[in-house]
Protein backbone atom coordinates (compact mmCIF):
# COMPACT_ATOMS: atom_id res chain seq x y z
CA UNK A 1 0.00 0.00 0.00
CA UNK A 2 1.37 3.57 -0.79
CA UNK A 3 -0.24 6.72 0.97
CA UNK A 4 -0.05 9.63 -1.23
CA UNK A 5 0.16 12.38 1.48
CA UNK A 6 0.14 16.00 -0.10
CA UNK A 7 -1.94 19.58 -0.70
CA UNK A 8 -2.09 22.95 -0.32
CA UNK A 9 1.91 23.54 0.89
CA UNK A 10 1.82 24.31 4.83
CA UNK A 11 -1.57 22.72 5.08
CA UNK A 12 -1.14 19.84 8.13
CA UNK A 13 0.70 17.06 5.86
CA UNK A 14 3.94 17.06 8.49
CA UNK A 15 1.05 16.87 11.24
CA UNK A 16 -0.56 13.83 8.83
CA UNK A 17 3.04 12.20 7.82
CA UNK A 18 3.45 11.61 11.51
CA UNK A 19 0.07 10.28 12.36
CA UNK A 20 0.68 7.16 9.38
CA UNK A 21 3.70 6.59 11.19
CA UNK A 22 2.30 5.82 14.16
CA UNK A 23 -0.82 4.48 12.48
CA UNK A 24 1.52 1.40 10.75
CA UNK A 25 3.81 1.29 13.66
CA UNK A 26 0.88 0.40 15.75
CA UNK A 27 0.09 -2.49 13.54
CA UNK A 28 3.93 -3.44 13.29
CA UNK A 29 4.48 -3.06 9.75
CA UNK A 30 7.22 -2.65 7.89
CA UNK A 31 7.07 0.59 5.54
CA UNK A 32 9.45 3.03 4.09
CA UNK A 33 9.28 7.03 4.38
CA UNK A 34 10.09 9.29 0.97
CA UNK A 35 10.01 13.26 1.03
CA UNK A 36 11.05 14.26 -2.34
CA UNK A 37 12.99 17.49 -2.21
CA UNK A 38 12.12 18.54 -5.85
CA UNK A 39 9.51 17.58 -8.63
CA UNK A 40 12.75 15.40 -10.47
CA UNK A 41 12.43 13.01 -7.47
CA UNK A 42 9.10 12.83 -6.82
CA UNK A 43 8.82 11.28 -10.33
CA UNK A 44 11.68 9.37 -9.88
CA UNK A 45 10.40 7.87 -6.92
CA UNK A 46 6.89 7.45 -8.29
CA UNK A 47 8.23 5.46 -11.54
CA UNK A 48 9.41 2.99 -9.72
CA UNK A 49 7.18 2.25 -7.12
CA UNK A 50 6.35 -0.95 -5.82
CA UNK A 51 2.72 -1.63 -4.39
CA UNK A 52 3.84 -4.48 -2.74
CA UNK A 53 5.82 -2.24 -0.38
CA UNK A 54 4.08 0.02 2.27
CA UNK A 55 5.39 3.58 1.78
CA UNK A 56 4.21 6.80 2.69
CA UNK A 57 5.08 9.35 0.09
CA UNK A 58 5.26 13.14 1.22
CA UNK A 59 4.51 15.92 -1.94
CA UNK A 60 3.26 19.08 -2.27
CA UNK A 61 3.00 19.68 -6.25
CA UNK A 62 1.01 17.17 -8.14
CA UNK A 63 2.32 16.07 -11.19
CA UNK A 64 0.58 14.49 -13.91
CA UNK A 65 2.87 11.49 -12.93
CA UNK A 66 1.52 11.57 -9.67
CA UNK A 67 -2.33 11.54 -10.99
CA UNK A 68 -1.47 8.47 -13.48
CA UNK A 69 -0.31 6.45 -9.91
CA UNK A 70 -2.82 7.50 -8.16
CA UNK A 71 -5.40 5.28 -10.12
CA UNK A 72 -3.87 2.51 -8.87
CA UNK A 73 -6.23 0.59 -6.03
CA UNK A 74 -2.87 0.25 -3.93
CA UNK A 75 -2.40 3.81 -3.63
CA UNK A 76 -4.30 5.80 -1.05
CA UNK A 77 -4.35 9.67 -1.44
CA UNK A 78 -5.06 11.85 1.14
CA UNK A 79 -5.24 15.80 0.45
CA UNK A 80 -4.65 18.86 2.25
CA UNK A 81 -5.85 22.31 2.17
CA UNK A 82 -5.64 25.64 4.36
CA UNK A 83 -7.44 29.22 4.45
CA UNK A 84 -5.38 30.53 1.54
CA UNK A 85 -4.87 33.77 3.69
CA UNK A 86 -2.84 31.50 6.54
CA UNK A 87 -0.91 29.67 3.37
CA UNK A 88 0.61 32.95 2.99
CA UNK A 89 1.36 33.96 6.31
CA UNK A 90 2.93 30.60 7.03
CA UNK A 91 4.99 30.45 4.27
CA UNK A 92 6.57 33.89 4.69
CA UNK A 93 7.15 32.92 8.42
CA UNK A 94 8.65 29.53 7.69
CA UNK A 95 10.09 30.10 4.56
CA UNK A 96 11.08 33.82 4.49
CA UNK A 97 9.34 34.48 1.34
CA UNK A 98 8.32 38.04 0.13
CA UNK A 99 4.60 38.35 0.08
CA UNK A 100 4.14 38.45 -3.45
CA UNK A 101 5.86 35.83 -3.72
CA UNK A 102 3.72 33.54 -0.63
CA UNK A 103 0.57 35.04 -2.41
CA UNK A 104 1.86 33.75 -6.03
CA UNK A 105 2.91 30.17 -4.97
CA UNK A 106 -0.54 30.14 -3.05
CA UNK A 107 -2.32 31.11 -6.11
CA UNK A 108 -0.58 28.14 -7.87
CA UNK A 109 -1.07 25.37 -5.10
CA UNK A 110 -5.01 26.23 -5.17
CA UNK A 111 -5.59 25.65 -9.07
CA UNK A 112 -4.20 21.86 -8.63
CA UNK A 113 -7.48 21.24 -6.22
CA UNK A 114 -9.33 20.60 -9.13
CA UNK A 115 -7.17 17.75 -10.42
CA UNK A 116 -6.67 16.40 -6.83
CA UNK A 117 -10.25 16.12 -5.92
CA UNK A 118 -11.59 13.30 -8.60
CA UNK A 119 -8.73 11.47 -7.20
CA UNK A 120 -10.35 7.98 -6.55
CA UNK A 121 -10.84 7.10 -2.71
CA UNK A 122 -9.23 10.39 -1.89
CA UNK A 123 -9.59 11.65 1.59
CA UNK A 124 -9.88 15.45 2.03
CA UNK A 125 -8.50 17.05 5.18
CA UNK A 126 -9.16 20.71 6.16
CA UNK A 127 -6.45 21.90 8.10
CA UNK A 128 -9.23 23.31 10.74
CA UNK A 129 -10.31 20.10 11.31
CA UNK A 130 -6.74 18.89 12.08
CA UNK A 131 -6.43 21.33 15.02
CA UNK A 132 -10.26 20.72 16.39
CA UNK A 133 -11.25 17.52 15.32
CA UNK A 134 -8.02 15.10 15.62
CA UNK A 135 -9.16 11.84 17.16
CA UNK A 136 -11.74 11.74 14.48
CA UNK A 137 -9.59 12.35 11.03
CA UNK A 138 -6.63 10.04 12.68
CA UNK A 139 -9.87 7.02 13.27
CA UNK A 140 -10.98 7.91 9.54
CA UNK A 141 -7.61 8.09 8.27
CA UNK A 142 -6.80 4.76 9.56
CA UNK A 143 -9.99 2.99 8.40
CA UNK A 144 -8.60 4.50 5.03
CA UNK A 145 -5.88 2.36 5.32
CA UNK A 146 -7.74 -0.66 6.16
CA UNK A 147 -6.94 -0.19 10.29
CA UNK A 148 -9.82 -0.44 12.65
CA UNK A 149 -8.27 1.59 15.76
CA UNK A 150 -9.36 1.32 19.15
CA UNK A 151 -10.12 4.33 20.37
CA UNK A 152 -8.07 5.01 23.48
CA UNK A 153 -5.30 4.47 20.61
CA UNK A 154 -6.62 6.93 18.61
CA UNK A 155 -6.12 9.10 21.46
CA UNK A 156 -2.72 8.19 22.15
CA UNK A 157 -1.94 9.09 18.84
CA UNK A 158 -3.22 12.77 18.96
CA UNK A 159 -1.70 13.36 22.13
CA UNK A 160 1.53 11.54 21.08
CA UNK A 161 1.42 13.73 17.86
CA UNK A 162 -0.10 17.48 19.65
CA UNK A 163 2.99 16.87 21.90
CA UNK A 164 5.63 16.61 18.30
CA UNK A 165 4.04 20.35 18.22
CA UNK A 166 5.89 21.49 21.25
CA UNK A 167 9.11 19.50 21.16
CA UNK A 168 12.58 21.62 20.17
CA UNK A 169 13.78 20.65 16.98
CA UNK A 170 16.55 17.59 16.96
CA UNK A 171 19.81 18.25 15.66
CA UNK A 172 20.73 17.96 12.25
CA UNK A 173 23.11 15.34 12.56
CA UNK A 174 19.89 13.54 14.29
CA UNK A 175 17.29 14.69 11.10
CA UNK A 176 17.44 12.60 8.60
CA UNK A 177 18.37 14.89 5.12
CA UNK A 178 15.66 16.11 2.86
CA UNK A 179 14.41 13.50 0.17
CA UNK A 180 16.36 10.89 2.13
CA UNK A 181 14.55 7.16 2.48
CA UNK A 182 13.64 6.34 6.22
CA UNK A 183 13.46 2.64 6.61
CA UNK A 184 11.02 2.20 10.05
CA UNK A 185 9.80 -1.32 11.28
CA UNK A 186 9.77 -2.71 14.86
CA UNK A 187 13.61 -3.26 15.46
CA UNK A 188 14.09 0.62 14.04
CA UNK A 189 11.88 3.44 14.69
CA UNK A 190 13.01 7.21 13.03
CA UNK A 191 11.99 9.86 15.15
CA UNK A 192 8.92 11.94 13.56
CA UNK A 193 10.12 15.25 12.78
CA UNK A 194 8.39 18.17 14.73
CA UNK A 195 5.13 19.15 13.44
CA UNK A 196 4.46 22.72 13.38
CA UNK A 197 2.40 24.24 16.15
CA UNK A 198 -1.53 24.38 14.90
CA UNK A 199 -2.89 27.89 14.42
CA UNK A 200 -5.82 29.15 13.10
CA UNK A 201 -6.57 32.95 11.97
CA UNK A 202 -2.81 33.72 12.27
CA UNK A 203 -2.67 35.59 9.46
CA UNK A 204 -4.91 38.28 11.00
CA UNK A 205 -1.81 38.86 13.78
CA UNK A 206 1.09 38.66 11.51
CA UNK A 207 -0.05 40.67 8.11
CA UNK A 208 0.07 44.18 8.07
CA UNK A 209 -3.23 45.70 7.14
CA UNK A 210 -2.85 46.35 3.88
CA UNK A 211 -1.40 43.05 3.86
CA UNK A 212 -4.55 41.80 5.50
CA UNK A 213 -6.77 43.36 3.30
CA UNK A 214 -4.97 42.33 -0.05
CA UNK A 215 -5.11 38.77 0.73
CA UNK A 216 -9.23 39.30 1.64
CA UNK A 217 -9.37 40.92 -1.84
CA UNK A 218 -7.60 38.74 -3.49
CA UNK A 219 -8.73 34.84 -1.70
CA UNK A 220 -12.31 36.16 -1.77
CA UNK A 221 -13.61 33.63 -3.61
CA UNK A 222 -11.60 30.59 -2.08
CA UNK A 223 -12.68 32.04 1.60
CA UNK A 224 -16.29 32.27 0.01
CA UNK A 225 -16.44 28.81 -1.33
CA UNK A 226 -14.91 26.78 1.91
CA UNK A 227 -16.59 29.40 3.72
CA UNK A 228 -13.92 31.02 6.03
CA UNK A 229 -14.75 33.90 8.14
CA UNK A 230 -14.40 37.20 6.55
Amino acid sequence: MIIFNFGIPNSGTDWSQAVFKKIWENQNHTFRVEEPACIEELNQIIGTLNVHERMILKFDLLTEEAIQAAQQGAVRPFYHYRDPRDVVSTSMQLHQTSFSDAVEATVSAYQEIHHALPLPGIMVIPYEHIATHSEALIFQMATQLGVLLKLDVVARIAEEVRELSIQPASSESDEPKVGQTVRIDQEHTADTSVVQPLQIGKWRDELSQSEQAMVNRFFKPLVTQFGYPE
